[in-house]
């Protein structure tokens, strides 16, 4: 690779990808699947998702290992297969991705909670983190991306564990919820108290995906660019999502309705933008057609 991905970003707007789930979903991954395990299973089908994204003009991206720390797996007995899974998501990622162009090794919450919510700790996040971002630096992953962090404490032990097992750009998103009184994490953590944190524990990007959908961010991304010089990253949902008895979530925002507002984000000050939750292939191509 030829140059990284900081420096793509001082040139134009980076664009990174959709949403993972929604397109295996969509491909028959069954509700309450573990759609890491398809990387074992069904990799074709996790490399056409890739490479859907990647056509439509994607910059970046994410491995399909959201779930693929040791903790989270042993959720549904598969804590084993962690490496495994790891390893083959960014040699999957890797085969679908053209020059120039980069992968990034997904990490997302364990789904557990420190105390006084919990009762697990910062040094078992570390360890089961520090795993799983060295197997992906293994694989060959570019970047590392912590996404979807309810819990400042719990992004900050993954950002640590991510510079611990390797040399790369890492990205850090913490989920914002919308109050009277501002932006704040699910923990209570504001936007400038994350930022300072993120910065000092070395992470490249500051980032926010998820919760929100695009037309929400538009504030927040302001209140992110005055509290950093870090770039900013942006991923929200297809609006808001509307939950069904006999089905999974669904989110009814258009992809131009999304492009819209993504270019709004962009005018903002946003730095990078994706889609999150709702999101496929056609949202980041219509996307791409309105901020280039």
């Amino acid at each position: 690779m030829t140059r990284d991905i900081l420096s793509l970003a001082a040139e134009r707007v980076v664009v990174f990808d959709g949403a993972m789930g929604t397109m295996l979903l969509a491909s028959g991954l069954p509700t309450g699947g573990t759609p890491e395990l398809w990387n074992l299973d069904q990799p074709g089908i996790v490399e056409d998702i890739h490479r859907q994204y990647y056509d439509a003009g994607s910059d970046v991206v994410h491995t399909n290992t959201f779930g693929g720390s040791s903790l989270k797996l042993a959720d549904k007995g598969h804590a084993d297969k962690a490496e495994q899974v790891n390893l083959a998501a960014v040699e999957i990622a890797k085969k679908a991705c053209p020059e120039s162009r980069f992968v990034a090794g997904d990490i997302g919450p364990t789904g557990r909670m420190l105390p006084p919510v919990g009762t697990s700790n910062v040094e078992e996040f570390e360890e089961a983190f520090y795993q799983q971002a060295k197997a992906l630096l293994q694989g060959g992953a570019d970047i590392i991306s912590i996404e979807t962090m309810f819990s400042l404490e719990e992004a900050l032990a993954a950002v640590r564990s991510a510079k611990k097992a390797g040399s790369c750009p890492v990205v850090a998103a913490v989920t914002f919820n919308k109050t009277p009184n501002g932006f704040f994490t699910m923990m209570g953590e504001s936007v400038g108290q994350s930022a300072e944190a993120f910065e000092k524990a070395g992470a490249d990007v500051f980032a926010s995906n998820c919760t929100l959908g695009s037309g929400d961010m538009l504030e927040l991304v302001k209140d992110m660019k005055n509290a950093t010089t870090l770039p900013v990253l942006i991923q929200p949902n297809a609006g808001k999502p509307v939950a069904d008895d006999d089905g999974p979530t669904r989110y009814e925002q258009t992809a131009q309705e999304f492009a819209l507002d993504i270019k709004r984000l962009v005018d903002a000050g946003a730095d990078m933008v994706g889609g999150c939750c709702g999101t496929n292939a056609e949202f980041i191509r219509e996307m791409v057609r309105h901020i280039q």
